[in-house]
């Protein structure tokens, strides 16, 4: 909750200047600076503050990184009341050039003077600062409860991805394992073919030198695959 919250549960007590002149209006030409003689408490109960709620937003369409608050009570349907003064109106008037050398109690009871003569009570202004607050709360939660939401899909989804990524690469390491052993297979079935083959070249060499003569054995033998040399008839 906002200290602005809490102030408003506890009631309000006023500490403003009794001057003997009468406190000058934010845009008339401002005195020297002056001390205020005595502060007089001017009390607010907190029944006279309690502000009607800013409108409930089931799910606001406004980004987190909003710059602008305007916006947010705008969508939590904020208006100034009906005199225009509200808090952002004062907030106006305390900065007043005019009213910047003067001290924080002279400056407060110049503005509680402009009100009255404005025929608005202190009270509307409050109650404008706290249904913005209160607007303010909201947005903040609505936001943090979106964003935990979004936390949790995400790390649901990011899970799910990661499943998938470990079933993929199970199925394809053993894919590799398998083309492995396959071409692992070829090869030792290649080596046996040669054996084999030069065993059946020799056999079939052997059959044939006992009728050739004077000329070269046909039968190639080993990885060679040119007959072998004619005899020399020198």
């Amino acid at each position: 909750m906002s200290k602005l919250s809490n102030l408003v549960n506890k009631g309000v007590r006023l500490i403003v200047a009794d001057s003997e002149e009468a406190p000058p209006e934010p845009e008339a030409e401002a005195p020297a600076p002056r001390a205020p003689r005595a502060r007089t408490p001017r009390e607010l109960p907190a029944e006279a503050l309690v502000a009607e709620p800013p409108k409930s937003v089931q799910r606001s369409q406004l980004a987190a990184d909003v710059v602008d608050f305007s916006a947010v009570y705008a969508e939590a349907g904020i208006e100034l009341p009906l005199h225009g003064y509200g808090v952002d109106k004062v907030g106006e008037m305390l900065e007043n050039k005019r009213l910047a050398a003067m001290a924080r109690e002279v400056k407060a009871t110049a503005v509680l003077a402009a009100l009255e003569a404005a025929g608005v009570e202190l009270r509307d202004v409050i109650q404008d600062g706290v249904r913005r607050d209160k607007a303010l709360d909201a947005f903040l939660e609505g936001k943090t409860t979106e964003t935990q939401e979004l936390r949790g899909k995400s790390e649901t989804h990011v899970a799910a991805i990661r499943e998938q990524i470990a079933v993929f690469l199970k199925e394809k390491n053993a894919e590799i394992e398998s083309l492995k052993k396959a071409a692992e297979a070829a090869g030792q079935a290649l080596a046996k073919l040669e054996e084999r083959k030069a065993r059946e070249e020799e056999r079939l060499h052997g059959v044939l030198s006992h009728f050739i003569e004077g000329a070269a054995n046909p039968i190639t033998r080993g990885k060679a695959s040119v007959p072998d040399k004619p005899a020399s008839t020198s």
